[in-house]
């Protein structure tokens, strides 16, 4: 039988090489490897339309995009993570000490609504007492595909092509809860003797948050076509397991000393990791429950969706029982 041919995302993921590698055998299915942008700035028809096969999408559109009647079905595989607490600068010469300074402050960010910005406002408003609708938002990217239900004040950014970095660094805003994925503006900002991070011992932070909640923080999930999960509605278990085999591929790869040698002593980092966290990257909904739970309660506070979405909703039906 000719095997079916599924677009599968380009992903710089250790944890998902061996799939594109072709180490992982799926019988009678042939990954095709395809780019795509994880960001929702605009629509996009395929992903609206159910016209593609697997997509890395930043769960920070998930959920809205379910509501709205995308043709998307989310597998229980959260392909990347990122600890929160890091992505919070503010000025030094603001009077931002607390998290709950941050009340009436301008706060820039590259898009709103982002997996970075659910997840840290509903983190400071649950934690940290923070009343995050007083929050002022400024936007490098102001343009939105998805409706907000509740008001929330967005203003702008005067220049979009200006950094929400540098707007901090040029003291025209209060602070940033944004990404940052440039080794150069980390160094500018840790550098700079006008800001500070919020919370200085934010790996202290994360730790605390794992240690409590078992909750480290997905920024991407995979999607596949709802189209193609109502044609084989077996498959999206069937992807879900190669998944999970490629991440204990790459493990194994690292803990044989066979993986990269980037990071000085990889191996005993790992072995470290796996004392103090066990698995952060772990996939599955029974592994997954309070972080899934929390993020729709998340959502629903922040005016993201109208209702609550369940898991069947949400997730391919084959997947329900990981």
């Amino acid at each position: 039988m000719t095997p079916l041919e599924i677009d599968f995302p380009i992903m710089r993921y250790d944890h998902t090489m061996p799939l594109l590698e072709g180490r992982v055998e799926m019988e009678g299915v042939k990954l095709k490897p395809v780019k795509a942008n994880s960001m929702v700035f605009n629509d996009v028809p395929e992903l609206r339309e159910g016209r593609f096969g697997l997509w890395d999408l930043n769960m920070g559109y998930l959920l809205p995009a379910i509501e709205a009647g995308w043709e998307i079905v989310a597998l229980p595989v959260f392909s990347k993570r990122k600890p929160v607490y890091t992505y919070i600068f503010c000025r030094t010469d603001r009077g931002i000490d607390q998290p709950k300074d941050l009340e009436g402050k301008r706060i820039a960010t590259g898009s709103y609504p982002t997996s970075i910005t659910t997840w840290i406002q509903g983190l400071l408003h649950d934690r940290h007492q923070v009343d995050v609708s007083r929050f002022c938002w400024v936007a490098a990217n102001n343009r939105r595909v998805f409706t907000l239900h509740k008001q929330v004040s967005i203003e702008a950014a005067k220049d979009p092509k200006k950094s929400p970095w540098n707007q901090l660094l040029d003291g025209e805003v209060d602070a940033i809860i944004t990404d940052i994925s440039d080794g150069k503006a980390f160094e500018a900002l840790e550098a700079s003797t006008k800001v500070k991070r919020l919370f200085s011992d934010y790996e202290a932070e994360d730790r605390k948050l794992y240690r409590e909640t078992g909750i480290y923080t997905p920024m991407h999930l995979i999607v596949m076509s709802k189209k193609l999960d109502r044609e084989h509605p077996e498959l999206a278990g069937k992807l879900y397991r190669a998944f999970e085999q490629a991440k204990q591929l790459a493990y194994e790869d690292i803990l044989n000393d066979r993986a990269g040698f980037s990071v000085v002593y990889l191996r005993e980092r790992l072995v470290e990791q796996v004392r103090d966290w066990e698995d952060p990257w772990k996939y599955g909904l029974k592994a997954n429950r309070e972080m899934m739970d929390t993020f729709i309660r998340y959502n629903l506070d922040q005016g993201l969706i109208r209702a609550e979405l369940s898991y069947q909703e949400i997730f391919a039906a084959s997947t329900l029982d990981s």
